[in-house]
């Protein structure tokens, strides 16, 4: 009879190591993938508002022809908007967009930090458990 407990033998330990420190590596590289990604997408954020401002405006706007003001009564009668009208429902059209592209913004910072904030202390503690199973294993 052996005197070593169940389990103990010392390829099951290798392998049990061998998996572990497979899963503290994966782990800490995706969380280093998403703090890379994070930080990369927050330097353009910043970029494009206080550095590169125009790279951030819409390129191209295409006012509707007077046909996209149109709509029909019940009588499928054709109703389309005075010029004055038309040149508000544009000025309204353009701040619709703007406020959408601020929107996107503001919700892309919010991601971007979200990550930062789970993804910082997941690389940092798994790190920390890599470097303590390499200087245990060295020592």
């Amino acid at each position: 009879m052996s005197d070593q407990a169940p389990g103990s033998h010392p390829a099951q330990k290798a392998r049990g190591f061998i998996i572990r420190n497979i899963y503290l590596y994966v782990v800490a590289a995706i969380a280093l993938f998403m703090i890379a990604f994070s930080v990369s997408d927050l330097v353009n954020i910043a970029l494009k508002t206080w550095v590169f401002t125009k790279a951030d405006q819409i390129n191209y706007y295409a006012p509707k022809s007077i046909d996209g003001y149109c709509s029909y009564d019940k009588n499928n009668v054709k109703i389309c908007p005075s010029p004055e009208d038309q040149a508000k429902q544009e000025a309204q059209d353009k701040k619709m967009q703007e406020d959408q592209r601020i929107s996107q913004k503001q919700q892309d910072l919010v991601r971007n930090i979200s990550l930062l904030i789970v993804a910082i202390p997941l690389f940092s503690y798994h790190w920390r458990l890599i470097r303590k199973d390499r200087a245990d294993h060295l020592a």
